[in-house]
C-alpha cells in the first residue's frame, strides 16, 4: 500500500518537519509505504524563504545581497531545504492546487494532517487541498490529527468542510477541544488521536538528533512569539540558577545568551532540548518533546495556540508544568516531572491509539497482536470484550468502540485516564483468582433432561433453563438475566422478573450479544436483597465475576456452554439480506427448532417475519449457521480463551449433551439431552430444587466433554478471508463461498 500525507512538510518550523518525518516513520513501521505530497504553496513558503523570488536571474542576485547583510538567514533556509530534503520521500511538485488536482499517478491512501491544516488562518481562507479533494474517489481519504488552531471553524467555511468530509473514510483530529466544531459538519465519527510526534518511541529520533557542542550546562528557551512575560522569566530563572541561555532566535532576548538555534535543523534542534538542563516554552512541541525527552520543563501559553498545549498537557496529566501567571512561580519543583513511569505509561497509550486509528483507517491487517486501546495491556486477540474496564473506570474515560468486523473492544481517552489501574486489576484476562476459584469435591457433573417433552422440544438442548428460572422468580422472588432479541433483533442481555418474560431467553443466540449496563444493574440489585439468577457467557460470567469482586449469597451465576461468539455486524448484515430478499422484517430467529430432530442433519433454523410468514431452512446448511459452526465469523478471542473444560467461572454449567449417543445410547431419542456441571455448594443445592423434573444420570467431567470442545476453537485463515471481503459484496454471497458442505455438491 502506497499513501501519502499532505500536511506543512516545507514549513521551516521544527514542530511541522518533526511532526511530518514521525508520521512517515510510523507509516513505514505498519508496512505501508509513505511518501510526502509536495504541496507547497506561497502561503507556506514565502514564511520561511528569506529571497522570496522565483526568476534565476533575479533570485541569484538576491542571494549575493543577502550573503552580504544577513549570511545566517541563507544559511538556516539552506540547511534547513536540506534537511527536508533528505529525510523526507517526496511525491510531486505541487504549488498550486490546480496543479495537484492534474495529478494521474494515484495512491491507495491519502491523509492530511497533522499541523494546523484545517486552521483557515493559517492556510489562506480554505485550502481543497488539505480537505483531500484532489484524490480519487476510490482511494482511503483520512485524516490524522488534523488541527483547526482553535476550538471553532469560522463559519463562513461550514459548508465546504461539510462537503469534503463526507468523502472521507476515516477522521482524527488532534485537539480535544476542536473535535466538536468538526463533529458538527459531519455524520462521521470524529476521532482525537495524538500528535504524530508521540507514534515512534523516543529513541526513534535517534536517528536524526545530534547533541549540541556545548560544554557548559544551559536553559532552553524556545519562544514561539516575543512574549516579554517569557523573557522575564526566562531571566529570573537564569539569575537564580546560574546557568545561560540558549534561545532560537538570531536577536538576543535574554541577560545571559550562550547560542541558539537559528541554524539548526530538526535534528540538532532535538539535541538542545535533550542535553538542556531545564526547558521554558510556549510551544506546542516545544512541550511534547520536553515529555518524551522527560525534561524538566515548563510550558508558558501562546496567544493563539495555547488551548492546543492545555489539551496535551491534561492528556499527559502534567498540567502543574504549566504556567499562567509567572509571578505567581515560587516553586522549582514545577520544572520536575514527578512520575517518569507513569509519563512513559501515557505517552505509550497516546502511541498505541494513534497506531490502532491508523492500522483501521487504512485497513491494513490486524494480527491480533496488537494491543488495545486501554491500559490493561492486553491484546486485541486477548480481549473478550467483556466491559469491566469500560464499567469500573472511576473517570469514565474509557468507551467501548465497534471495530471493522463488529466487535466491541475498549478504547481511553487519555485526558481523563488518571492511569488508577483499576482497568487492569478488574480485567478478566489478568484476574487470576477468577481462574482459582474451585471447591473440593467439585465439579459434579449430570445429565439431564426434562420430564416434560414439551419443554424439551421448547428449548435447544434438554430444557434446563426454565425449572431454574421458575425457582429464581416464583420460590426466590427474584430475577432472571439472560439474552434476547431486542425490538431491532439486536441481541441483548436483558432482566425478566415473570415467567413470560423468561420465555425471550429460550433458545440459543448464535450472534455475540451487548450486554451494556446489565453488571450495574445486577450489582443494584444484590444490594438490595433481590435473588438474581444471571445467565451468560462463560468470559460474560468472568466478567460479571470481577466486576461485583466478592460472591453474594443471592447470586446465582450460570454460565451456557459456548462455542464461539459471532459478529453482530455479520448477523446484521445477514438479517438485511433477508429483509431485502422477502420485503419483511425480521422479528424472531430460532437457531435450534428441533421438529425434525435434535441431533444429526435435520436441525432446523427457523426466521420468523412481521408478516406472520417463516423461513424455515435446514441449520446445517444455512450459510450464516454454517459460517459459525467452522468459526469464520467469531471473535478473535474465542481462539484464545480460557474458560474451557473445567476451568467455568460460573456456580453452574448447562450445555448439549453431545456425546450422549455415543456414552449412553440408551438415552438419546433426538429430543434434547443437557449435561450440568455444579462447580460449589451452592449450585448443589440450588441443583436439588428443579432435580425432581429431570431424569439425570451423573457423568465424568470427561464424558460430559466427549464431543464438546474442550480447548479453544483453532482460529482459522478462512475467518480472515471471510472479513477481508466483508461489505464489498452480498452477504449471502460471501457466506455461501465458505460454505463447505454446498461447495462439495
Amino acid at each position: 500500500m502506497k499513501a501519502g500525507v499532505i500536511t506543512f512538510h516545507s514549513a521551516h518550523n521544527f514542530g511541522a518537519s518533526l511532526q511530518t518525518w514521525a508520521l512517515q516513520q510510523a507509516l513505514l513501521d505498519l508496512g505501508v509505504e509513505p511518501c510526502v505530497i509536495n504541496y507547497h504553496t506561497p502561503v507556506i513558503d514565502d514564511l520561511y524563504d528569506p529571497i522570496k523570488e522565483t526568476d534565476p536571474k533575479k533570485r541569484t542576485k538576491k542571494i549575493k545581497q543577502l550573503e552580504k547583510k544577513n549570511p545566517k538567514s541563507l544559511l538556516r533556509y539552506e540547511r534547513y531545504s536540506q534537511f527536508i530534503k533528505d529525510n523526507f520521500t517526496m511525491f510531486g511538485n505541487y504549488t498550486c492546487y490546480e496543479e495537484l488536482e492534474k495529478e494521474t499517478e494515484k495512491l491507495d491512501a491519502y491523509i492530511t494532517g497533522s499541523d494546523q491544516v484545517w486552521n483557515s488562518q493559517h492556510i489562506g481562507g480554505y485550502d481543497p487541498a488539505y480537505f483531500l479533494e484532489f484524490a480519487p474517489k476510490d482511494a482511503l481519504k483520512i485524516s490524522y490529527a488534523a488541527s483547526t488552531g482553535r476550538s471553532y471553524i469560522l463559519p463562513i467555511y461550514h459548508d465546504k468542510v461539510r462537503h469534503a468530509l463526507e468523502s472521507f473514510t476515516s477522521i482524527a483530529v488532534r485537539e480535544a477541544s476542536s473535535a466538536p466544531a468538526v463533529q458538527a459538519l459531519t455524520s462521521h465519527k470524529v476521532n482525537v488521536v495524538a500528535d504524530p510526534t508521540f507514534l515512534i518511541p523516543g529513541e526513534k529520533y535517534n536517528a536524526i538528533k545530534k547533541a549540541p557542542d556545548i560544554k557548559e550546562k544551559y536553559i532552553f528557551v524556545y519562544m514561539m512569539e516575543n512574549n516579554p512575560q517569557v523573557v522575564a522569566f526566562a531571566n529570573s530563572i537564569s539569575r537564580a540558577l546560574g546557568l545561560p541561555i540558549v534561545q532560537r532566535r538570531q536577536k538576543k532576548f535574554f541577560i545571559n545568551e550562550i547560542d541558539n538555534t537559528y541554524t539548526s535543523t530538526p535534528g540538532e534542534w532535538l539535541g538542545f532540548i535533550e542535553n538542556a538542563e531545564l526547558v521554558i516554552t510556549n510551544s506546542f512541541h516545544g512541550t511534547v518533546f520536553s515529555a518524551i525527552f522527560e525534561k524538566p520543563f515548563v510550558s508558558m501559553l501562546h496567544s493563539d495556540t495555547g488551548s492546543r498545549t492545555i489539551d496535551l498537557l491534561k492528556a499527559l496529566d502534567l498540567e502543574d508544568h504549566m504556567i499562567l501567571d509567572p509571578t505567581e512561580f515560587d516553586d522549582f519543583d514545577q520544572f520536575q516531572i514527578k512520575d517518569k513511569e507513569m509519563l512513559r505509561k501515557r505517552i505509550d497509550a497516546l502511541r498505541k491509539d494513534g497506531l490502532t486509528y491508523l492500522r483501521q483507517a487504512l485497513r491494513l491487517e490486524m494480527t491480533g497482536d496488537e494491543p488495545v486501546n486501554c491500559p490493561t495491556c492486553i491484546t486485541r486477540k486477548e480481549c473478550y470484550g467483556c466491559r469491566v474496564c469500560e464499567e469500573v473506570c472511576p473517570t469514565k474515560a474509557i468507551t467501548m468502540e465497534e471495530d471493522q468486523e463488529g466487535f466491541l473492544y475498549p478504547d481511553v481517552d487519555p485526558a481523563t485516564c488518571i492511569m488508577c489501574g483499576a482497568c487492569t486489576k478488574a480485567c478478566i484476562r489478568n484476574n487470576n483468582q477468577l481462574k482459582e476459584k474451585k471447591e473440593n469435591s467439585y465439579p459434579k457433573v449430570f445429565s439431564a433432561y426434562h420430564k416434560e417433552e414439551s419443554v424439551r422440544l421448547n428449548s435447544s438442548s434438554g430444557g434446563v433453563f426454565p425449572e431454574l428460572a421458575r425457582i429464581a422468580i416464583e420460590e426466590k422472588k427474584g430475577c432472571v438475566v439472560g439474552v434476547k432479541f431486542d425490538e431491532t433483533m439486536k441481541a441483548v442481555s436483558s432482566i425478566a422478573t415473570t415467567m413470560e418474560e423468561v420465555k425471550a431467553f429460550y433458545g440459543s443466540k448464535y450472534v455475540k450479544s451487548d450486554f451494556a449496563g446489565i453488571h450495574k444493574q445486577v450489582k443494584e440489585l444484590l444490594q438490595k436483597g433481590t435473588f438474581v439468577l444471571y445467565t451468560g457467557l462463560p468470559c460474560e460470567c468472568a466478567g460479571l465475576r470481577s466486576y461485583l469482586r466478592k460472591d453474594y449469597d443471592n447470586l446465582l451465576i450460570c454460565e451456557i456452554l459456548c462455542h464461539a461468539s459471532p459478529s453482530p455486524k455479520v448477523f446484521r448484515s445477514y438479517l438485511d439480506y433477508l429483509e431485502q430478499k422477502f420485503h419483511t422484517k425480521v422479528v424472531n430467529v430460532l437457531f435450534r427448532e428441533k421438529s425434525k430432530g435434535w441431533l444429526g442433519h435435520e436441525n432446523t433454523l427457523v426466521f420468523q417475519f412481521e408478516n406472520g410468514k417463516e423461513l424455515k431452512v435446514n441449520a446445517r446448511r444455512n450459510n450464516y449457521f454454517r459460517a459459525f459452526q467452522n468459526d469464520f465469523i467469531c471473535r478473535p478471542s474465542c481462539s484464545h480463551c480460557e474458560y474451557t473444560y473445567e476451568n467455568r467461572p460460573g456456580d453452574l454449567t448447562m450445555g448439549d449433551f453431545w456425546g450422549v449417543k455415543e456414552v449412553y445410547p440408551d438415552l438419546f431419542d433426538d429430543k434434547g439431552i443437557s449435561f450440568v456441571m455444579l462447580h460449589n455448594e451452592k449450585a448443589q443445592n440450588y441443583f436439588e430444587l428443579v432435580k425432581e423434573h429431570y431424569m439425570t444420570k451423573e457423568l465424568s467431567v470427561q464424558e460430559a466433554f466427549i464431543k464438546n470442545h474442550k480447548k479453544p476453537t483453532k482460529q482459522k485463515p478462512e475467518r480472515k478471508e471471510v472479513f477481508d471481503k466483508f461489505g464489498t459484496m452480498p452477504i449471502d454471497e460471501l457466506l455461501e463461498q465458505y460454505n463447505d458442505l454446498k461447495q462439495k455438491k
